[in-house]
């Protein structure tokens, strides 16, 4: 911050010089129009050649200005990166060697042992936690968050530093954040606190606690769909109870994007609930169940019948996903993909079409598609899937023999 107020200086005074220019064309063009309406009136000559001169001294200036603000800039952002490499090769020489600080920890290096923090693990990263609280950090941030008056910039630093620093003591305070009345800080302490439990060793019932009292938080509507998604996937392993709370009671939107989020992770995990969902009244629930079943390769046989009946489904994007499952299914149901050849949307199609590959049979059925299904969209997608799959085994990758190094010349050998 300090290395950065020279140039804020630098922007105030040219902020200053723009108006006072602003404020002389104004006059001005006053006087003008004074002129213009009162012929009588002394002349503007004066007028002016006083606005050109001070109009241009104004420009160069401020262009003058502008090269100096950069400079300090490009100055301020090269003195960071040397503080910080400064004290990162400190920090790591008293973590691994005992080799004393060069002194107190200044702000450039806290972002220095934070990051460190965040990016190390074992007991060198819990000696820099303890090196953290040791210096007063940790009592500043906790200090600023307790304070009702603290500013919400101030505060916002605090929660981010305390998110790189994952420190167990903090997460009360992180928790009480969760129903600050700004929305920024709530998503701030949501994302915080989602990383720290994801990333901490607690004890089970501390961690069921922590992640209840997310759910509450969600629950009571405070959050957008991408942060209760961004909260998720930070709480790793732990988010599988986040998830079942919000797949069993959250309003369906909250549901949808949970089932996104499992469907990118490619989890097996909580397969009951996204079971009960392929049955849901929304469509964008049951294609989200079905998109769970494929993305994870797994669907169970007990469900065979309700995926085959949703691929009957009157919403395309329900069907296409139910395509797709359909091909995990074992059997593969190749006589209802064949069906599907003829799908009014291309990308059922496409899917029934890939999914027949996984038949031992694949090929000649597809071949047969191309040649005697009754529709004619279908012919053509079977042809197309059957050019791309050959194209794809010719380009498989080749087995290259490992190259013998040239024979050694010896001077003189025959």
């Amino acid at each position: 911050m300090k290395g950065h107020r020279p140039v804020l200086g630098f922007g105030v005074l040219s902020l200053g010089i723009s108006l006072a220019l602003t404020l002389l064309i104004l006059a001005t063009g006053v006087t003008l129009l004074t002129d213009h309406l009162h012929p009588g009136a002394r002349s503007i000559w004066p007028v002016l050649i006083f606005t050109c001169v001070i109009g241009g001294l104004s420009c160069v200036i401020l262009s003058v200005l502008q090269f100096v603000q950069l400079g300090a800039l490009q100055s301020a952002e090269l003195n960071a990166t040397v503080r910080e490499a400064q004290w990162s090769e400190a920090l790591l020489a008293w973590a691994y060697a005992d080799v004393p600080l060069p002194g107190r920890l200044d702000e450039a290096g806290v972002q220095t042992l934070l990051k460190l923090r965040d990016s190390l693990s074992g007991e060198v990263s819990d000696r820099l936690k303890t090196l953290y609280g040791a210096q007063g950090w940790l009592s500043r941030d906790l200090r600023l968050l307790a304070r009702r008056s603290t500013p919400v910039v101030v505060r916002a630093e605090a929660i981010e530093r305390l998110a790189l620093l994952r420190e167990p003591l903090a997460l009360d305070a992180l928790d009480q954040e969760l129903r600050h009345r700004h929305p920024e800080i709530r998503a701030l302490a949501l994302l915080a606190l989602s990383r720290s439990v994801g990333r901490l060793e607690l004890h089970r019932t501390e961690r069921t606690s922590r992640v209840l009292a997310l759910h509450g938080a969600i629950i009571r509507g405070e959050f957008s769909v991408g942060q209760v998604q961004e909260a998720l996937t930070l709480l790793g392993e732990a988010g599988r109870l986040l998830a079942h709370e919000l797949l069993l009671g959250a309003p369906d939107i909250l549901r949808a994007a949970t089932l996104d989020v499992l469907a990118r992770q490619r989890t097996g995990a909580l397969h009951r609930e996204v079971l009960v969902l392929l049955s849901s009244p929304n469509a964008e629930l049951r294609a989200g169940a079905l998109r769970v079943l494929v993305s994870s390769a797994q669907v169970p046989a007990d469900s065979a019948l309700t995926v085959l009946e949703l691929t009957e489904d009157p919403t395309a994007f329900v069907r296409l996903q139910a395509t797709k499952a359909a091909a995990y299914l074992n059997p593969v149901p190749a006589e209802r993909l064949w069906s599907l050849l003829g799908d009014p949307h291309w990308w059922v199609r496409r899917a029934a079409a890939q999914g027949l590959l996984h038949v031992p049979e694949g090929e000649r059925l597809l071949s047969d598609a191309a040649v005697r299904h009754a529709d004619r969209y279908a012919r053509d997608i079977a042809r197309t899937t059957l050019q791309e799959h050959g194209e794809r085994q010719l380009k498989m990758p080749l087995t290259l023999q490992p190259v013998r190094p040239p024979l050694a010349y010896a001077p003189g050998s025959t």
